[in-house]
């Protein structure tokens, strides 16, 4: 496989970036903690790709296992509708992502990267927020006075392995991360967002249709594996990822 070579940047100006994290470290919220050791524990994260909805019931087993449950972007409140109650929400974007939790509860640790629109923490303000700091764009760094923030990955799905990673987890499984549009190639999420520019990524005999963040995603995705040779992916639900994943095994590659 080659790889895709594109030129992404994250969301947001460093000065107004700058401005969200100083005002999330103001809040004197609590830091998160890494784990003093790894463990072989699994770690479930939840997207809101188009496949997901149809993957619920085997998320639903997963919570009722003891996989602790991450939710990501608009996933968060179609878990609460389905009476799922995700363990842990992670937000990397500095945008105003409030209608992502409507339906915020007390039993979830809301995981915020500081660089998070305050917004977000105005409306978790009476819940369990634990903060952390995301390493994105050098400049921001200066915000950060000296502490260690988590690399790895432009989206937040990606951010969520290595945050699990930090957190002690080896073994993830990938719910509603397609990183490509549904079969009507324009729908992005299963929420009915629509994408723009569409690009064709062909992998074997099969063409997936993605905007720019997915398919540098897919790139980004065996990026980690590299970086993190210890961790085993599990992609469920079909889409680009999981055909790329299908065509590591065949090449002997890890996953």
């Amino acid at each position: 496989m080659q790889p895709l070579k594109m030129s992404v940047s994250t969301f947001g100006t460093t000065e107004a970036n700058g401005s969200n994290i100083k005002s999330s470290m103001a809040r004197n919220l609590p830091a998160m903690v890494p784990a003093i050791c790894s463990h072989d524990g699994h770690f479930v994260i939840v997207g809101s790709g188009p496949s997901m909805p149809r993957m619920i019931e085997s998320i639903r087993e997963d919570k009722k296992n003891g996989i602790p449950i991450c939710a990501v972007k608009g996933a968060h409140d179609y878990l609460y509708k389905n009476e799922i109650t995700p363990d842990l929400f992670i937000c990397v974007d500095p945008r105003d992502r409030t209608e992502n939790i409507t339906l915020a509860g007390d039993e979830t640790v809301y995981m915020m990267a500081s660089r998070c629109h305050p917004a977000m923490f105005d409306r978790l303000h009476d819940k369990k927020v634990v903060l952390w700091h995301s390493f994105g764009d050098e400049a921001e760094t200066q915000y950060y006075k000296g502490q260690s923030c988590i690399g790895g990955g432009s989206t937040s799905g990606l951010r969520a392995i290595t945050v699990g990673f930090v957190l002690g987890f080896r073994n993830f499984i990938l719910y509603g991360m397609d990183s490509c549009l549904a079969e009507d190639r324009t729908t992005k999420r299963f929420t009915g967002e629509q994408s723009g520019q569409v690009i064709d990524v062909i992998v074997g005999d099969k063409t997936f249709y993605c905007n720019g963040a997915m398919a540098q995603q897919a790139t980004e995705i065996q990026e980690l594996m590299g970086a993190m040779p210890d961790i085993h992916i599990e992609i469920r639900g079909g889409g680009l990822l999981a055909a790329i994943w299908d065509e590591r095994k065949k090449q002997g590659m890890p996953v």
